[in-house]
């Protein structure tokens, strides 16, 4: 999948989060938060609930039902996945997944009024 590096549905995050934390199975300690200044909502992932996050359907389901450009995607500097200055040539599952992989790495999920962005971090 190329995921374009600009905004996305209000409701497709908050179907990737809802799923993503459902999938998780055990008690979900995602720190939610709040970016009153642009209007942003989000949960920071663990890195246990990021590895059941990659470990999940969800992933692929963002890939199978999000329009075409239509997920925000913001890559560690080291980040090993292709990309060039406007795309991320990888797809939901990779990118969660390289996450999920790193020590201490894990995945934020943030919505405001222009959609949904996916953020690795370690």
């Amino acid at each position: 999948m190329r995921v374009r590096t600009l905004a996305a549905s209000a409701a497709l995050l908050t179907g990737f989060a809802i799923a993503g934390l459902a999938v998780s199975g055990t008690a979900s300690a995602a720190t939610p938060f709040v970016i009153p200044q642009i209007g942003a909502a989000g949960v920071e992932l663990s890195p246990g609930e990021t590895q059941s996050l990659a470990n999940s359907p969800a992933p692929a389901l963002v890939d199978r039902f999000a329009p075409p450009g239509a997920v925000t995607v913001a890559l560690e500097p080291d980040s090993k996945l292709p990309q060039d200055e406007d795309y991320i040539y990888a797809d939901m599952p990779s990118i969660v997944g390289e996450a999920a992989a790193h020590p201490n790495g894990s995945v934020d999920l943030v919505v405001d009024s222009e959609g949904l962005a996916v953020v690795q971090v370690w």
